[in-house]
């Protein structure tokens, strides 16, 4: 049912974490890949293990906050496509801070890459996808862009948005035959949880979760290529919470101060 087989799909910050791993599911299932990072380095050797595996993985440098940027990914794309079927904002970073040391440049960095490169990356790919009367985007948001904690004030603020986002654009996309949704991790088991899962600083937040464990990327994946997937062909406009059962309580808050993704 999440069969994307010859599909092309654009995914952001696919270097590493949870990028990485729709990246690596989306090929696995078939899909044309073009993988997006900030860390050229690390895309282009990523790319290269997947196509060595032998599925169909391309990289291209993108600063999701650049509109240039993303101008001349798309264009190539479409050079060498003809269409871009999906599009996955993913790309995303977390600097902590409450509301009382958030400063100017860590607001100005985070909203730069969570909320304007989501925008971007709808406003540039999505007139193409209107085009081809066709397309899928799946934007992913967060558990704490619907619940709050006290750290992460600009992370939060970021996440909300790309919820608001995501609706406002399904709204607007589609009569165009275009869907528009968003999945909203929990603690997932990236390079930043990790660290913090060895120094013994998310054990309290791991007992809230009714299931008990923290979540794997590829576990996130499979919620990304079912909404790219024909199985959704009536989904949009939808929140997809993948988090453990974390939110389904009456605060669903964590109370350590670690973010979700």
């Amino acid at each position: 049912m999440s069969s994307l087989t010859d599909r092309v799909i654009l995914i952001t910050g696919a270097g590493r974490g949870q990028g990485l791993a729709h990246a690596e599911a989306a090929a696995a299932s078939g899909a044309i890949v073009q993988m997006t990072d900030v860390d050229g380095e690390r895309g282009e050797k990523e790319a290269n293990r997947l196509r060595t595996a032998g599925l169909d993985a391309t990289f291209h440098h993108l600063d999701v906050s650049d509109a240039q940027e993303w101008t001349t990914v798309v264009t190539d794309v479409i050079d060498r496509h003809g269409r871009i079927d999906g599009l996955v904002n993913n790309a995303g970073i977390s600097l902590g801070g409450t509301v009382l040391d958030t400063t100017p440049e860590i607001w100005n960095a985070v909203i730069g890459v969570n909320q304007v490169g989501v925008w971007l990356g709808m406003a540039t790919v999505a007139p193409h996808m209107v085009d081809a009367r066709s397309g899928a985007i799946v934007n992913i948001a967060s558990t704490l862009g619907k619940f709050a904690s006290e750290v992460s004030f600009a992370y939060q603020a970021t996440k909300g948005a790309v919820r608001m986002m995501s609706k406002s654009a399904a709204l607007a996309l589609g009569r165009h035959g275009i869907r528009v949704n968003t999945i909203l991790p929990g603690l997932v088991d990236t390079d930043f949880i990790a660290k913090q899962k060895a120094a013994g600083a998310i054990d309290q937040s791991v007992g809230r979760i009714p299931i008990g464990r923290i979540g794997e990327p590829a576990e996130i994946s499979e919620a990304v290529l079912f909404l790219l997937s024909d199985g959704a062909s009536y989904i949009s406009g939808a929140e997809l919470v993948v988090d453990g059962g974390l939110i389904a309580g009456s605060t669903g808050s964590l109370k350590s101060k670690v973010d979700p993704k």
